[in-house]
């Protein structure tokens, strides 16, 4: 699979509520920083396995639209937004942030990230 089809699958097949996949996507000193309405983070592979779960256990749906997807090199950028339905609404889609997200991939693994969100 190449890095874009490990991104699309990662966002468009609900890999992010698959920790398995996210176990063998991301590398083990993975690095994310996080810009938020709630602050600046830096996140590591844990952090992102952890957010699987909660994910996986609060939403009916976790649902990303993209806009926007680069490959350049090493790096991929991905425009979108996050829309998830509740256990309590599962017809109801909300929107809850945009995102843009930069990828750096080493040897077929997401080494780091950037990502900066804004709730809706």
């Amino acid at each position: 699979m190449t890095n874009r089809e490990k991104i699309e699958f990662l966002y468009k097949e609900d890999g992010i509520r698959d920790k398995f996949f996210l176990e063998s996507l991301i590398n083990d000193d993975f690095k994310l920083e996080w810009d938020s309405s709630s602050g600046n983070s830096i996140l590591n592979k844990n952090f992102i396995l952890n957010l699987s779960e909660v994910l996986k256990t609060n939403y009916d749906m976790s649902y990303f639209e993209i806009s926007h997807l680069i490959e350049e090199n090493n790096q991929i950028v991905v425009k979108y937004n996050h829309k998830v339905t509740t256990i309590e609404n599962p017809k109801e889609i909300m929107l809850i942030a945009k995102v843009v997200a930069i990828w750096t991939f080493q040897e077929g693994k997401i080494i780091d990230g950037y990502l900066i969100s804004k709730p809706n």
